[in-house]
């Protein structure tokens, strides 16, 4: 051993070290994110870090001393870095920092820079503990990277030493099969951030993501599968929809079909039988089989109306009161109330919720789906559906112009696009005011005689309190008395901005004669994740459940004609919002080509989360624990619980598959792609 030390000391000894400070960073990641550690992800991440640390071992080693030892503290620092700047990012967002962000680095700072300071000095712990490697790196340089000579051919055989070392981590994951969402499945076919940090450690993950960002996802075949014989023919025109008693369509209005399949005209055998692309083929031979959703008596029950479609920033059920927030409180007791319905948070927050709100798609994890889904074919974006029957389409955001690069994804979902820096002036602050917008842009659309209007809101954001947040300062009065910590009174009055705004809203509509043909459509990107689970629970009453129950929110779906509120007891989520909504207003879409479901069809409830956790009618899976719990407290049934994962991981991946792959475009026969 002797021997082998002095004969390699200048690859073992920063070898040794990078062990050391990667493992304990990336244990101090799992402990700050997930506040507590598994035996199987400690293993597989210090298997991981070993060829990682070998590496860089052979990195600063195999130079000259001189310039190993600034390799070797530049190396550390930047790892470090990475880290640490993951542990500061999850503080404010609840996700990680990924590759494809940090190539819009510029953008993100120039929005969050201020508040990733404010986060470091409130929160300065776990930055110091990050910082420790970094300093004794500075301290120990001379030391661990010393001269002398090295064995014959010493470089080579290191490095086939790091290969190794990898190849012997890789299989013993390959080897870690059972169950459905076993390791195995994890390091293969999942994309599933939480899930890969705590297993394999954010580098194992980073290089995963890398990958996925590169090749895609590759979606696992379904098990135990049989093909289906029967295809689903073509929808054929019948009979009008359900519309409320005594009203009939107008004449100028086509009649819809309630009955039969959710389909579109889509001729998969001869996909199928022309494809020569295997990818594209799995997707077609996937597709074909998937059962859609059925018509139903909801059928084009909005018809012809107009809709004003609202994302709000940091929405939440907490947040709506009788007297603080009348309006919508009132507005989630009427109309459509959806009394099992989850805002699933995604790694890209805002962005994400978006794109699953409005897509019905699941985004990909480690890329900003909505601003790669620009360069697509996106049919079945209302933009581009509304447009098709004569209605003014416009979107309007109360942020910066071209954050998130929606000034070339909401083009391209068929919309005319305002926000600030173009063509939509506010008052300066942060965040800006909701009611502002409304007042200024509500009279741009009112008149026109068929509108959809999408609105994106800014007010709910965080941080939250009297001094970071204009909005609570604004409304501070109306929440000072309440016997909450500051943080949770200052998230409730930024609140008010939202209550004001969709207030306005109503008045011009009504004002304008416009409010009997209008529904408003309403639900958050995400939970108020700007709350620690502690301030969440002071709102709840009772410690919050972080898997499941702090997902729980309201979605909003109204029209002042609807009379009596229509109450709907199915667990579903943003995913499914604009099936459901592409139903109501009659809208041509194919069901099987979406992972969500229309909320009003009879198809079965399923709640998605990133992680692959999810809830069924039956009961609720938490990935995170590899336990399934039934409603009824019964045991679970092996065989459902396999069928129920098989179409989670199905719907993730085939829908990362439809984005990377343009399938709209291939499926529906979309123009070229004309950038």
């Amino acid at each position: 051993m002797k021997l082998f030390l002095r004969n390699w000391e200048r690859f073992v000894r920063p070898s040794a070290f990078f062990l050391a400070a990667l493992f304990y960073e990336e244990l101090f990641l799992k402990l700050f994110c997930f506040h507590r550690l598994t035996l199987s992800g400690v293993c597989f991440t210090l298997l991981f870090t070993l060829p990682a640390a070998m590496l860089l071992g052979l990195l600063c080693g195999g130079l000259p001393p001189r310039y190993g030892r600034v390799c070797f503290v530049g190396c550390t620092a930047l790892l470090s870095l990475w880290l640490g700047a993951q542990t500061v990012y999850f503080s404010l967002f609840k996700t990680y920092l990924s590759l494809f962000s940090v190539t819009k680095l510029g953008m993100v700072a120039g929005a969050f820079g201020d508040m990733a300071v404010g986060e470091i000095l409130m929160d300065w712990f776990p930055v110091v503990m990050m910082a420790v490697p970094v300093v004794l790196s500075l301290l120990w340089a001379p030391r661990l990277i010393a001269g002398g000579q090295l064995p014959p051919k010493a470089h080579r055989r290191w490095a086939l030493c790091c290969l190794g070392s990898q190849l012997a981590a890789v299989v013993l994951v390959l080897l870690s099969g059972g169950g459905v969402l076993s390791l195995r499945y994890l390091y293969i076919h999942a994309a599933a951030s939480d899930l890969e940090v705590q297993s394999f450690g954010m580098l194992t993950h980073t290089r995963l993501e890398l990958q996925r960002v590169l090749y895609g996802v590759t979606p696992d075949p379904e098990p135990d599968s049989p093909p289906q014989e029967d295809k689903h023919p073509a929808p054929e025109p019948t009979v009008k929809r359900h519309r409320p008693a005594g009203e009939e369509p107008p004449e100028e209005l086509p009649v819809l079909s309630t009955t039969g399949p959710q389909i579109m005209d889509i001729d998969f055998d001869a996909l199928i039988a022309q494809e020569e692309d295997p990818v594209l083929l799995d997707l077609h031979q996937y597709f074909s089989q998937v059962e859609p959703t059925s018509k139903n008596d909801w059928t084009g029950y909005f018809q012809g109306k107009n809709l004003v479609w609202i994302v709000a920033e940091g929405f939440s059920t907490l947040a709506m009161d009788p007297q603080r927030t009348p309006t919508l409180w009132a507005l989630s007791h009427q109309g459509f109330r959806f009394e099992h319905f989850y805002t699933p948070l995604w790694g890209v927050s805002t962005s994400d919720g978006e794109y699953t709100t409005t897509t019905g798609l699941i985004p990909k994890s480690g890329v900003w789906s909505y601003s790669k889904s620009a360069e697509n074919y996106m049919p079945f974006g209302f933009g581009n559906q509304f447009n098709r029957l004569g209605y003014k389409t416009q979107a309007y955001h109360n942020y910066i112009y071209t954050y998130y690069d929606r000034d070339k994804s909401f083009p391209n979902m068929g919309y005319d696009y305002y926000a600030l820096g173009q063509g939509l002036e506010l008052e300066r602050t942060w965040p800006p005011s909701d009611w502002e917008m409304m007042e200024e842009i509500v009279p741009r659309f009112v008149q026109e005689d068929q509108f959809m209007v999408y609105c994106l809101t800014v007010s709910g954001h965080l941080n939250y309190g009297y001094e970071d947040n204009a909005m609570s300062r604004r409304h501070w009065a109306l929440v000072e008395d309440l016997s909450y910590s500051e943080r949770v009174k200052g998230y409730l009055a930024s609140q008010v901005e939202l209550e004001r705004a969709v207030r306005s809203l109503l008045d011009q509509l009504a004002a304008a004669g416009k409010l009997e043909d209008t529904v408003i459509v309403l639900s958050g990107d995400h939970y108020p994740y700007g709350l620690t689970d502690e301030e969440y629970s002071e709102l709840l009453g009772h410690p919050v459940d972080p898997v499941f129950e702090i997902y729980e929110n309201t979605l909003i779906v109204w029209n002042s004609q609807m009379g009596k509120p229509v109450t709907i007891d199915k667990y579903c989520s943003s995913l499914d919002i604009m099936p459901t909504l592409a139903n109501l207003f009659g809208l041509e879409y194919d069901s099987r080509l979406l992972a969500g479901r229309d909320i009003l069809s009879d198809a079965p409830g399923l709640v998605i989360f990133s992680n692959y956790s999810f809830i069924t009618e039956q009961g609720k899976y938490d990935s995170t624990m590899d336990l399934f719990e039934c409603w009824d407290g019964s045991a679970p049934d092996e065989t459902y619980l396999d069928q129920a994962l098989a179409e989670v991981q199905n719907r993730v991946a085939y829908s990362v598959a439809i984005l990377d792959h343009d399938y709209y475009r291939v499926a529906l026969k979309g123009p070229p792609y004309n950038p």
